[in-house]
């Protein structure tokens, strides 16, 4: 009934699962025009493995458990087929799983252990029961290349309501009808917190709603709590501040009353509604300065950018200021020239401040300036999401190597480089990596390894 085709995989054809099973290895492999059926409630553990659907998997009521400590990539779900799952459990000593196809999921996603369910630009559909459970800070549903997690339910005078426990708390005496609900993790306009809702009901107008956002620290991307605002937009460009009644900062919400209608929200800086939508900021060293880059896609009443610069990501001062373009509705580019950079690690951040004085910060990047023998090392964009570009600064010509390695120090990727003497460009393709951080050491001289984030 099981035929070993590679190691350790399940293969199916026609299998009924009436006992727990636990399958190491590569997984279960469902083939196309196969049937896995479950029957009751049967516990399917996948320990450094993961779960392909080419067919039809049934899953009774079922509980899909990933555990072990192998690499993100290692535990999946894909197939070529959307799976149902009954409960899905993420229980790993280390690291988390991902996406490789859209699934959807009956009763409950549960977070026991372990990193988080990367989406991959994929998404999940709880229908109208399913829910999230055990979601912290560390364990969490996340996506910020894309994807989403929705729940479609009838919501009538909603009171307090947390669909899904999804993060997004109604309460109306409005009936609004079927209602769906999607949660994505992207930033929006550059400038917001790791998460966004778009609430879509059959009903949506006179509903004077009071809605509560809730976040996890990790999606803050640098934004002060205090600060925090809720921000709506029917197109995902332009952003209305709505502002906030109340912000709990130990439960992580902020509340906002008297919504008329729901769409696309997200949560930013109160002070700054938005204003200038920054598509990306990122450094390098080009071989004896710092060179700082970034774009906006729109800006409102933009006077200026401060460049601020630390040695320690804590204490950041001034070196230098470029002028805004005020009102743009286009694409506009931008570029700083630190000449005077610190031995060791320089961070940098943009201070973009409006006419009217009001201002806000940008994330924080990083880069290397002269290490080991004056090798040179320097990554870009940091975070990466497909190509991770390397500028190499070496006094000797000669064949070199680059070293990858995962955040438990394996090896990952190796690759080896001509150099000349002087500067040289060169790319990874990340594209296949887990999201997580890495880090990127090379034979050149220079003793640190460089760390990197894949998204």
């Amino acid at each position: 009934m099981f035929k070993e085709k590679y190691k350790n995989p399940f293969i199916c054809a026609a299998v009924l699962l009436l006992a727990p099973a636990v399958v190491s290895g590569q997984g279960i492999l469902s083939t196309a025009g196969s049937n896995l059926v479950v029957n009751g409630t049967v516990k399917i553990v996948l320990n450094n493995s993961g779960f392909t659907n080419n067919g039809t998997f049934a899953p009774g009521s079922s509980d899909v458990i990933f555990t072990g400590s192998s690499s993100t990539a290692g535990s999946f779900a894909g197939g070529t087929t959307s799976t149902g799952f009954y409960k899905l459990t993420l229980n790993k000593t280390a690291n988390g799983m991902q996406l490789n196809s859209n699934i959807s999921v009956a009763h409950s996603i549960v977070f026991t252990s372990g990193d988080s369910l990367f989406l991959n630009n994929h998404t999940i559909d709880l229908g109208s029961s399913g829910s999230l459970v055990g979601e912290t800070g560390t364990k969490r549903i996340t996506g910020r290349t894309g994807g989403y997690v929705q729940l479609t339910q009838t919501l009538n005078a909603p009171s307090g309501l947390n669909p899904g426990n999804l993060g997004f708390k109604i309460t109306s005496a409005a009936n609004l009808g079927s209602t769906v609900i999607r949660r994505g993790q992207q930033q929006q306009a550059g400038l917001s917190v790791f998460r966004y809702y778009d609430v879509t009901p059959s009903n949506n107008s006179g509903l004077a709603a009071t809605v509560g956002f809730y976040f996890l620290e990790p999606e803050l991307a640098g934004l002060a709590e205090p600060n925090l605002a809720i921000f709506s937009s029917s197109n995902g460009t332009v952003w209305t501040n709505l502002g906030e009644d109340a912000i709990d900062q130990s439960l992580n919400f902020v509340t906002v009353n008297n919504i008329d209608q729901l769409n696309r929200f997200t949560l930013s800086n109160i002070s700054s509604p938005l204003a200038v939508k920054l598509l990306h900021f990122t450094a390098r060293m080009v071989i004896d300065y710092s060179l700082l880059d970034w774009a906006t896609a729109s800006e409102e009443n933009n006077s200026y950018f401060d460049v601020e610069r630390s040695a320690d990501g804590m204490h950041f001062f001034r070196i230098g200021r470029v002028e805004g373009r005020g009102n743009s509705s286009i694409r506009q580019d931008y570029q700083f020239k630190d000449f005077s950079p610190v031995k060791g690690k320089n961070y940098y951040r943009l201070k973009h401040t409006d006419n009217d004085g009001r201002y806000e910060y940008t994330h924080v990047v990083m880069v290397q300036n002269g290490i080991g023998d004056g090798s040179m090392l320097a990554l870009y964009p940091n975070p990466a999401s497909q190509v991770l570009k390397i500028s190499i600064v070496t006094p000797q010509p000669g064949m070199y190597m680059l070293h990858v390695y995962d955040v438990l120090g394996k090896l990952v990727i190796n690759k080896y480089i001509t150099c000349i003497a002087g500067r040289n460009e060169t790319e990874i393709d990340v594209s296949r990596l887990p999201k997580g951080i890495y880090s990127v050491k090379s034979n050149t001289g220079s003793s640190n390894a460089l760390r990197f984030a894949v998204q």
